[in-house]
């Protein structure tokens, strides 16, 4: 599997200031676009095309796959470890 890239994120302040050049960032990235409130995500700005293409595949999310890696990214913020990564895949 090829590594993903991290969404682009913004406060929602940005938001509220810089909506279309947001917007614009979702469109021409066609990727989720992550919107940070006091430090932690707090929304997912898709733009349409994207959204109507995630509504429609009939892929169902590994649920337990997500939990397991949410458990691992908390103890590893818990233990310090916390840091910039390139991709999703340099999680530990």
């Amino acid at each position: 599997m090829a590594p993903q890239a991290i969404p682009k994120t913004f406060s929602t302040r940005d938001l509220q200031r810089k909506y279309r050049d947001i917007v614009n960032v979702a469109r021409e990235t066609q990727d989720a676009v992550v919107l940070i409130n006091n430090s932690q995500p707090e929304a997912v700005l898709l733009h349409i095309e994207t959204y109507q293409q995630l509504v429609a595949d009939d892929y169902l999310f590994d649920v337990p796959e997500t939990l397991k890696r949410v458990r691992e990214a908390e103890r590893s913020y818990r233990a310090g470890k916390a840091r910039m990564l390139k991709s999703w895949d340099e999680l530990d």
